[in-house]
């Protein structure tokens, strides 16, 4: 059986022929396990799945699974003496690890190819809601490859004046993960870049106030330092939350030393 489709980032989903396919639990994690992991020996995959049950009957159990996806879906689990594997089927996580891995062992900047990929970048991140002990690693271990992309991607696509996509992967990046500084760094860069050192500033007071709240701590001054030396100084006084008064600048304002005591507009609050 071919055309088969298995989505792993974001929800568990396995498509056919643009026909969603139902599964059980215990078949969902067999089929994504083994798509993870790649071909493994069968007590090792029955082991993994039932840990709290007698090997005799972890096997039994694995049995039961593959004949019942074999039958729903013939071919789309092999057996090979004692290994097993998935075939026949397209895995949205392991295309988004070649397009990683490209980006960064490569350092690709090349804007097309970024533009290409942008989608399967975005997709977040690895089965949401499952905390088997096999599958916490691996999501780890793709969310800071994905991480480290967004950021690259970004950046590289600002330098080549495609701001739109840079802002859509560098805003990804920090929605991922709203108190990795690297993150914020790549969207305050953008930016720069695009020449929206309002948008810039604001970030960064945004940022600044979470990462307070949060931790207790500041920006490094390496992220203070990608700002214009005369906005490092301007941020909302720390000892009070953030509101909606603690907005963009108004035109005009970076002119002259007067800004930090004028009244700033209030635009609203800005989710990331």
């Amino acid at each position: 059986m071919t055309g088969m489709q298995l989505r792993l980032l974001q929800e568990f989903a396995l498509e056919w022929q643009g026909t969603r396919i139902e599964l059980p639990s215990g078949m969902q994690r067999l089929l994504a396990l083994l798509a993870l992991k790649g071909p493994a020996h069968r007590c090792l995959v029955a082991g993994t799945l039932w840990p709290e049950v007698p090997e005799v009957q972890a096997l039994g159990s694995l049995r039961t699974s593959i004949w019942r996806i074999n039958r729903k879906l013939p071919g789309c689990i092999v057996t090979d003496g004692v290994g097993l594997a998935a075939r026949n089927m397209r895995i949205d996580s392991l295309e988004q690890e070649v397009v990683t891995q490209r980006l960064l062992r490569e350092q690709v900047a090349d804007p097309l190819w970024i533009t290409e990929h942008v989608e399967i970048l975005c997709r977040g991140e690895l089965l949401p809601g499952w905390y088997d002990e096999w599958v916490l690693p691996e999501r780890e271990r793709l969310s800071q490859l994905r991480l480290h992309a967004l950021e690259h991607a970004a950046v590289a696509l600002s330098r080549s004046g495609h701001f739109a996509e840079a802002i859509q992967l560098a805003l990804e990046a920090v929605r991922a993960e709203p108190l990795r500084e690297t993150a914020n760094a790549a969207l305050i860069t953008v930016y720069l870049a695009e020449g929206n050192v309002s948008d810039a500033i604001y970030h960064y007071r945004v940022f600044r106030r979470r990462l307070r709240r949060e931790l207790g701590v500041d920006p490094s001054p390496s992220l203070r330092a990608l700002l214009p030396r005369t906005a490092v100084a301007l941020s909302a006084p720390p000892d009070r939350p953030l509101t909606p008064e603690d907005g963009r600048p108004r035109a005009g304002a970076l002119a002259g030393p007067r800004w930090r005591e004028a009244p700033v507009p209030s635009p609203g609050f800005r989710p990331f």
